[in-house]
C-alpha cells in the first residue's frame, strides 16, 4: 500500500513538471502548463506565425486567441496576417464587451510599404500589439507596431526607429522626399502632432540599415509610442 500511494505522488509530480510550455516566437517567455493550444504554425521563407488559444475562464467561450510573429516583414507577412486576423476568437466577457486580441512582435525589419500595411490591418481589426520579454522590433516591424489599438512592451524588449531608405550602390539614401511624407503622416495619425512630430524627428536622425534610435518599455511610455 504504501509503495503504491508513494507511486502515485511520484507518477503526479512528473506528469505535472513534463506538463507543455508554450513559448512565444522571438522570446523564452511563455507559459506553463496545459490550456494551450497551437492551432497555425506557418513558416514562409524568412517568416514564421503562429495563431495560438489559450484557455481562459473569463471569457465566455473559455478562450481567447492571440497571433506571434517572428521573422522579416513584407509581403508574405501582409498576406498571412490578412487571412488570419478574421479567424481570430474574441475573448467576449459579456454581449458586448471583449478584449482586444494580441499580436506579438519580434522582428528586424524588412519593407517599409509592408509595415504600413500590417500596421493598418492591426488598426482595423483593433487589435493590440505587443512586444514581450527578450523581443526586439526594429525598423518595418516598429512601424507596424505603431497601428495596435493598444500598443505594449515588456520592461527588457525594445524598439528601434530609423529613417526610410533606398539602397544607392554601396551606400543608402534617405532623403526620398515621398517617403518622408508618408512617415510623419503615419506617426501622427497613430500618436497625435505632438508626440508624432518627436518620433519623426529622432526616426530621421538616424540614416542606417542597421542602427536607429533604440527605446525600451519606461521611453516608450515617456514619449506616448505605448499607452
Amino acid at each position: 500500500m504504501i509503495f503504491r500511494i508513494v507511486s502515485f505522488f511520484c507518477l503526479s509530480f512528473l506528469i505535472s513538471c513534463t506538463s507543455p510550455r508554450h513559448e512565444i516566437l522571438g522570446t523564452t517567455y511563455g507559459w506553463s502548463g496545459p490550456g494551450t493550444e497551437i492551432l497555425t504554425d506557418a513558416k514562409i521563407n524568412k517568416l514564421r506565425v503562429r495563431h495560438v488559444r489559450l484557455v481562459r475562464e473569463e471569457c465566455s467561450s473559455g478562450f481567447t486567441e492571440h497571433l506571434e510573429i517572428s521573422g522579416e516583414i513584407g509581403p508574405d507577412s501582409t498576406a498571412a496576417i490578412a487571412r488570419l486576423l478574421p479567424k481570430l476568437g474574441k475573448c467576449y466577457t459579456s454581449k458586448t464587451d471583449y478584449y482586444s486580441n494580441q499580436v506579438y512582435l519580434s522582428s528586424g525589419g524588412g519593407y517599409l510599404s509592408d509595415g504600413y500595411a500590417l500596421g493598418n490591418l492591426f488598426k482595423k481589426y483593433g487589435v493590440q500589439t505587443e512586444i514581450t520579454g527578450g523581443q526586439k522590433c526594429a525598423s518595418s516591424c516598429a512601424i507596424a507596431f505603431l497601428g495596435g489599438r493598444w500598443r505594449k512592451m515588456s520592461y527588457d524588449s525594445e524598439l528601434l526607429f530609423h529613417a526610410p531608405y533606398i539602397p544607392n550602390g554601396l551606400a543608402i539614401d534617405c532623403s526620398d522626399r515621398g517617403q518622408v511624407s508618408n512617415l510623419k503622416s503615419y506617426f501622427k495619425n497613430a500618436l497625435g502632432e505632438k508626440n508624432g512630430d518627436f518620433l519623426f524627428d529622432r526616426t530621421m536622425s538616424y540614416c542606417s540599415s542597421d542602427a536607429g534610435w533604440t527605446i525600451n518599455a519606461d521611453a516608450a511610455k515617456i514619449f506616448g509610442i505605448t499607452n
